[in-house]
Formats: C-alpha cells, sequence, structure tokens
C-alpha cells in the first residue's frame, strides 16, 4: 500500500496502539476522504499498531533572521571580496593597453605586447564569469566554487607580478619598466583593501605579485634596485598591519551581525513559550494553526483541534494554594505532550488551566484516540499534597475539518469550544465530539 509517512491518516508503521475503539484509523493515498466534508464524521477505516513516538511539537514559525552559520559567514566572505574586485578585474588589461601604445612596445615587441594583453584579457574574461557563478556555485558546492575564485584571483595576481619583472629585466631604464613596478604597487595596495577580510587572500594577493619583482630585482643587484628591494620589503610590513586591522573590523562586524541575530532569535523562541509550563504558548499556537490551516488548504487533509480544561481548577487553588495549582498545570501540560505522539503535534497553553492542542492530518477517529491518551495521562498523574494524592482530571472539546478556503480556521476552534462546554455539562472527565453537522463560517 502506498502511504503518506507520520501522518495519522495512513501510515501503519507510525500509529498509536489499536483497540477495539477503532482508534487512529488510517486511510491510503488511493482512498480519497470521500467520505470526510468539513467537519463531517467519517467511516472508520481498519488501522494497525504501532509503537507511537515521543513528541515534542513541531519548530515554531519564526519572524527573526536566522543566524547565519560558519560557512554562511565564509560564502558571505566571498561574495564581498568579488563585489569589492570586480571593479578592478579589467584595469590590469587597459593599463597594460595603454603602456604598450604609449610607450611603443606593440610597435618594438609586438607578440610580446599583444600576447600578455591577450593574456590578461583571458583572465579578466574568466574571472569576471567566475564571479556571476559564485552564488550558485556557493550553494551548491561551496568548497570548490572557493577554491578556483581564489585560484583566479591569484592567477592574475601573479601574471601581472611575473609582467612586471619582465618589464623590469628588459626595459628596467625605460618608462615601461618604472610604471609597471608604480602600478603593481598600486594594485598591491588596493588589493589590501579589497582582499584582506578574505583569510586565503589576504596575504597571498600582495606577495603573490610582489615576489616576481623581487626576484627580476635581485637578479639585477643595482643600487636602485636594492633601494627599491628595501622600500619594498618596508611596504609589505606596512600591508601586512593595516590588512590585519580591515580584516578584524570586518569580521567583528559580522561576528556582532550574528551575534545579534542569534539574541533577536532566542528573544522570539522566549516570546513564543509559556514561562511556567515551557509549552507554546497562545502567539505560538495561533501563528502555528495559521500556517497548517494555509498548508492543509493546498493538500486537502483533515486537521484536529482540542480543547483541553483541567476540571475544577480553582478549587484546587482554592484549597491547596496557587503553588500547587502551578506544579499541577506543568505536570499537566507534560501529560498532555506524552500523549500526542507525532512531532507535528502542538499542545499550548491556551489562557489559565486551558490547554490547546493542534494535530495536523488527523481525522476524527484519530483525533479521539490523542483525546482518550490525553484523558488517561492526565488521570495517571501522581501528584501528592501533605502526603495524600490529589487526583487530576480534564475535560476535552474535539474539532475537526478539511480546510478550506474561505472559511474562518478560529470557526474550528469555537467548535472545540463548544464541544468542551458539553463534555463540563456532562459531566467532566471525558471528550465530546463537535457536532458533525456544524459547518465552518465563510470569511466575512
Amino acid at each position: 500500500m502506498n502511504c503518506i509517512t507520520n501522518d495519522r491518516l495512513c501510515s501503519p508503521s507510525l500509529g498509536r496502539p489499536h483497540s477495539s475503539q477503532g482508534r487512529d484509523s488510517r486511510q491510503s493515498d488511493d482512498q480519497p476522504f470521500a467520505a470526510l466534508t468539513p467537519l463531517s464524521t467519517p467511516t472508520p477505516l481498519p488501522s494497525t499498531p504501532a509503537k507511537p513516538v515521543a513528541a515534542h511539537g513541531p519548530s515554531p514559525v519564526l519572524n527573526s533572521q536566522i543566524p547565519a552559520s560558519d560557512r554562511e559567514l565564509r560564502n558571505r566572505c566571498i561574495l564581498d571580496t568579488a563585489a569589492r574586485a570586480a571593479t578592478g578585474i579589467y584595469i590590469y588589461p587597459a593599463i597594460w593597453l595603454i603602456l604598450i601604445i604609449v610607450t611603443g612596445v606593440a610597435e618594438q615587441a609586438p607578440a610580446f605586447a599583444w600576447g600578455q594583453m591577450g593574456l590578461l584579457s583571458l583572465l579578466a574574461a574568466l574571472r569576471t564569469y567566475w564571479n556571476h557563478q559564485l552564488p550558485q556555485g556557493l550553494a551548491e558546492r561551496p568548497e570548490r566554487t572557493e577554491q578556483v575564485f581564489n585560484t583566479l584571483t591569484l592567477m592574475m595576481a601573479f601574471h601581472w607580478g611575473v609582467l612586471t619583472g619582465l618589464c623590469l629585466h628588459w626595459f628596467g631604464q625605460s618608462t615601461l619598466g618604472w610604471v609597471m613596478l608604480v602600478a603593481t604597487i598600486g594594485f598591491c595596495t588596493g588589493g589590501n583593501t579589497m582582499f584582506a577580510i578574505n583569510p586565503a587572500l589576504r596575504y597571498r594577493y600582495p606577495f603573490t605579485m610582489i615576489a616576481p619583482v623581487f626576484v627580476a630585482q635581485g637578479l639585477n643587484p643595482t643600487s636602485e634596485n636594492l633601494m627599491m628591494i628595501g622600500l619594498q620589503t618596508g611596504f609589505a610590513v606596512y600591508l601586512v598591519r593595516s590588512s590585519g586591522v580591515i580584516q578584524a573590523d570586518y569580521w567583528e562586524a559580522r561576528h556582532a551581525q550574528r551575534l545579534a541575530e542569534q539574541r533577536a532569535r532566542e528573544l522570539e523562541v522566549a516570546s513564543l513559550t509559556d514561562g511556567l509550563t515551557k509549552v507554546p504558548n497562545r502567539i505560538h499556537f495561533d501563528r502555528q494553526f495559521e500556517h497548517e490551516w494555509s498548508r492543509q488548504c493546498r493538500h486537502g487533509r483533515p486537521t484536529a483541534i482540542l480543547l483541553i480544561d483541567l476540571d475544577h481548577f480553582k478549587k484546587l487553588n482554592d484549597t491547596h494554594g496557587h503553588a500547587f495549582g502551578d506544579r499541577c498545570l506543568i505536570e499537566a501540560a507534560q501529560a498532555l505532550r506524552r500523549a500526542c505522539a507525532r512531532g507535528s503535534d502542538m499542545v499550548a497553553r491556551y489562557g489559565g488551566e486551558e490547554f490547546i492542542a493542534l494535530l495536523p492530518e488527523t481525522d476524527v477517529p484519530g483525533a479521539l484516540a490523542v483525546a482518550q491518551d490525553m484523558l488517561d495521562e492526565v488521570r495517571r498523574l501522581d501528584i501528592h499534597k501533605q502526603g495524600q494524592r490529589v487526583p487530576i482530571t480534564c475535560s476535552i472539546g474535539v474539532a475537526v475539518t478539511i480546510p478550506q478556503l474561505g472559511h474562518e480556521p478560529d470557526e474550528l476552534i469555537h467548535q472545540a469550544d463548544v464541544a468542551l462546554y458539553q463534555a463540563k455539562a456532562q459531566g467532566r472527565d471525558r471528550h465530546v465530539l463537535s457536532a458533525p453537522t456544524d459547518q465552518p463560517q465563510p470569511r466575512a
């Protein structure tokens, strides 16, 4: 049989213990809910026994920003690096083109001049293409994408450094050699600002570019070249120190933002939890119910609401004190949660001694089975006062419907409330199903 996993409607392996009362009926995908109209009672179907699983309720629907993970921060750094460097990608071939034309190298050594122009343009085009692929690549294969991005960036730096070294070696006393050296120092300074935020490029980019220049100058140890080596060494030390400041500022800001997002999320989660019972509060329930109603309007599966009220709670409070009453609320909340076998089920404190349960994809027999489990769990509570056990019971109103667009979801809660009132009127310590003839009211 084809079944929907993890729902009370059809999964034989995730149901509740079978009983002669027809608990927790299931229905397969190829058996549509033809018998279940909104708030009507379906024909019970065979159920299969299974072991219940402890539930802690669905994850809350949160509005706060999800704090970024370390990988997401790293991806953000790569994207920021690419954005900073994007405007300078084509400056390398542009400057080279201007220099070879102005200095006459394009005429003196055309193969060398235009060959280097072609290589610089190719690297620039590859970097541009890869920058456009970064968002998708980082989402699918972050490690490989980052490696290719860093490699292309360093290839451009190394190629420019080698080109500068060749110009110093071949055209050392000409304008081209010195202008290329000045341009290289400028690129190192600019790269120090653009790439300092990226730990993988902070040192590698400037030193990959300047290392071939050191080699070229060292192969021709004139007084001028030795002086330039000394100046460049001091400049490199300055770049290291200044890049450390830029990197620290960037990452401190990123981590501060993540911490703020984490604190905001923790506060939102706390605001959705009842401070006494530690179960979801009414705000959390309302948000989750609206989400679930919209979801089932698309899928066309039933949703059940159980409204639970502790019996004679005011009398219990007056007799044994508010501290004991609070203890009863805490124990009752945990008992109600134990009765819900699925992680998608929610038990929330609705107000005072009232609790409410949201059971997605649950038909009438399944909802009644959960209600009975709740009654049994609350009855079994072993709470003592001054050496004597204080019995605790509850009354439950049950309402089930298939959510439909145009219908008011609060009407389902109203019908559960009416059923709860009937359970109290009939003597308490029981569950009552809302009248099957009741229909949800259209939205005004």
